[in-house]
């Protein structure tokens, strides 16, 4: 990729300089606005150089991933090719460089967290009660420990489920030190949260991306890796587009929470449009790159340009991370604001929890998308004259549904605030939801509704969920045992340590939880009534058996909660100062009924279903038969069992 190299290290020294002046000429101004002391110009230095280090050695990192993932071919065997083997290359030099600077975050943002220098805060013995004070290191202690698994793993995996793995907890060290930031802070940060999540994401994996793909541009010489080329820039727009697409609306809603129109300004509202230049000229690039042959040098020169771009972009956005937003500037917040995000004025009631709607950025989406991709696949087989259940569909869509609700709905507002409703969420994404969306089969209707990629061609997303429906984390995962016992030890050992009290706090948390409930409730319930393709099952009075262990599990935790005289969440709940909430261990107690009678609810609905594929299965078992009787009459299962008894009977007399 030699050509290139120069072009973007000129992006990387231009994203430096601007870093560097940006904090120089903002000087002790975003420490005054927080009300910290300043420390010094070369400890606020080596905080935001540091920070743009990790961005934009995790951009390359995860870009990297992405590439050799969806970009690149692997072999017959699910090992990368040698593109994609490039890409990988890449992703591990980089990670290093990555995991020192998450190490040295640690302890610099905890000492910049209170304004004072890394040097101060070690000869005052500070270093550790710091961090064990602010969020923002223990946000680069998880980034520094998942980049260290990527980082020794990358030089151990060359498998595509391992690398797809290792992208995921890529993602979650790009997210980590983002939730605690701006985003994470003062009213609304609910929706800043849920919209930084994917926009992160979309944003960090560009510069990586494009790099890959200008590797492969120049290491194609031939007609066969010109081809191989083609069919990645093809993929690389498509992934573009789904970037830009992310970042658009995810933009506006941050812009619109942390530099409001009657805020607008100063430094950071001068990044903020730049930002918004370097997107429209990347989408452009992207845009053109499909106008220009393949053969021509041009696309090569297109894409490094592109990798400079998102570079560019990606400083400006750590720039723009490391200030404090105008909308906090001279501001005082509720004590709901400070860790809702919005206020709670009046008390629930059944119509104000079915109508009052704060919409769930990121499960709330999730749920719409789900819908409409269900709804594309069977409107495909349609298509083609294939038939597709009615029953699958109303499930899944039910099930899409129940999640729209639960999570956007006053429901999901009120969960925020009080255990009772919380609890609500949790038995509907754990124990109802999980069982519509299993009954939809959507692993069944994405084979069914997807081509086969072909021999040599480049693998679409039917193979990759073959794949990983065929790994050996699935496997695990999805043994009734495994499926069991987590199902089970994440109830309690939420609820009944410190766990809870930790995450209840930040709308991170709220989000990790529910994604936990709906997974942990899938894989459970795929073990049981499950209709999709995957490891084999017990047979089904095993699965009726594993039904049933799980509710004395869930019956004592309904009424070990309604028992308990101390208070789940206990340094949350009374600090929300919530003025019709007048007792919170009795709003505890209602949720411990509430647990402990719903729980019951969905079995009834789950022993239908399983009884029902039951008797269809014995149906199958008995048709089986009848035709295998009527091609071979001469070989009757019956009559040589008849006749073995008869023996029997015979010899013992």
């Amino acid at each position: 990729m030699g050509r290139g190299g120069p072009v973007v290290a000129v992006a990387v020294g231009v994203a430096a300089v601007l870093m560097v002046g940006v904090t120089v000429a903002v000087g002790d101004g975003g420490y005054a606005q927080q009300s910290l002391g300043y420390p010094g110009l070369a400890g606020a230095l080596s905080y935001t150089v540091l920070r743009l280090v990790a961005g934009l050695a995790g951009g390359f990192t995860l870009g990297s991933l992405v590439y050799a993932l969806f970009c690149a071919a692997p072999t017959g065997e699910g090992r990368m090719d040698t593109d994609g083997y490039a890409g990988v290359r890449v992703a591990e030099r980089v990670s290093v460089v990555w995991g020192v600077a998450c190490v040295a975050l640690v302890p610099v943002s905890a000492a910049d967290s209170a304004g004072m220098s890394v040097g101060r805060a070690v000869r005052l013995g500070a270093v550790g009660p710091l961090i064990a004070a602010a969020e923002k290191p223990k946000a680069w202690i998880v980034a520094a420990v998942a980049v260290l698994v990527v980082a020794v793993l990358l030089r151990l995996s060359l498998s595509w489920n391992s690398l797809f793995g290792l992208a995921a907890v890529s993602a979650v060290a790009v997210i980590a030190p983002a939730v605690v930031g701006n985003a994470g802070e003062g009213p609304n940060h609910d929706y800043a949260t849920g919209a930084v999540i994917p926009f992160t994401i979309a944003l960090s994996l560009l510069a990586g991306l494009s790099w890959g793909v200008a590797g492969q541009r120049w290491r194609a010489t031939d007609s066969a890796s010109m081809a191989r080329y083609v069919a990645a820039v093809r993929r690389y727009r498509i992934i573009v587009g789904l970037c830009v697409a992310v970042q658009v609306p995810t933009a506006v809603i941050l812009a619109v929470i942390l530099a409001p129109p009657t805020r607008f300004g100063g430094v950071y509202g001068w990044l903020g449009v730049a930002a918004v230049v370097l997107l429209a000229g990347f989408a452009l690039l992207a845009w053109g790159l499909g106008r220009i042959p393949a053969e021509s040098p041009w696309t090569h020169r297109a894409l490094v340009a592109a990798t400079a771009t998102g570079t560019v972009w990606l400083g400006i956005s750590v720039a723009m991370a490391v200030q404090p937003a105008p909308a906090f500037a001279h501001r005082t917040y509720t004590a709901q604001q400070v860790f809702l995000g919005f206020d709670l004025p009046l008390a629930p009631s059944v119509w104000r929890l079915l109508t009052w709607w704060r919409f769930d950025i990121v499960l709330g989406t999730a749920a719409l998308a789900a819908a409409l991709a269900y709804l594309s696949g069977v409107v495909r087989l349609h298509r083609r004259g294939d038939r597709w259940s009615r029953w699958r569909t109303v499930s899944w869509l039910t099930g899409c549904a129940g999640l729209l609700l639960v999570t956007s709905s006053g429901i999901g507002a009120y969960s925020y605030g009080m255990f009772s409703v919380h609890m609500i969420v949790h038995m509907a994404l754990n124990m109802f939801i999980p069982v519509l969306l299993v009954l939809g089969a959507p692993v069944t209707l994405i084979l069914r509704a997807l081509e086969p990629a072909g021999r040599g061609g480049m693998p679409g997303v039917r193979e990759w969920v073959l794949s990983l429906m065929h790994s050996r984390f699935t496997r695990i995962l999805s043994n009734p045992l495994v499926a069991l016992a987590v199902f089970v030890v994440s109830l309690y050992g939420l609820y009944f340590s410190s766990l809870f009290d930790q995450l209840i706090r930040f709308h991170w948390g709220h989000l990790l939880m529910n994604i936990h409930f709906l997974i942990t409730g899938y894989l459970y319930y795929w073990a049981i009534i499950g209709i999709d393709p995957g490891p084999r099952r017990l047979p089904h009075l095993g699965r009726l058996g594993m039904l049933f262990a799980i509710m004395p599990f869930h019956a004592f935790f309904g009424v070990a909660v309604m028992s308990m005289n101390t208070l789940i969440g206990t340094g949350f709940y009374p600090e929300l100062q919530l003025g019709w909430m007048h007792d919170v261990l009795a709003d505890q107690r209602l949720g411990g009924t509430l647990a402990w009678i719903s729980g019951e609810v969905p079995v009834l609905l789950v022993v239908g279903a399983l009884l029902s594929q039951w008797a269809r299965a014995d149906r199958r078992i008995a048709v089986r038969g009848d035709r295998h009787q009527e091609a071979f009459p001469d070989d009757d299962e019956l009559t040589a069992y008849n006749a073995m008894l008869a023996e029997l009977a015979r010899t013992r007399r």
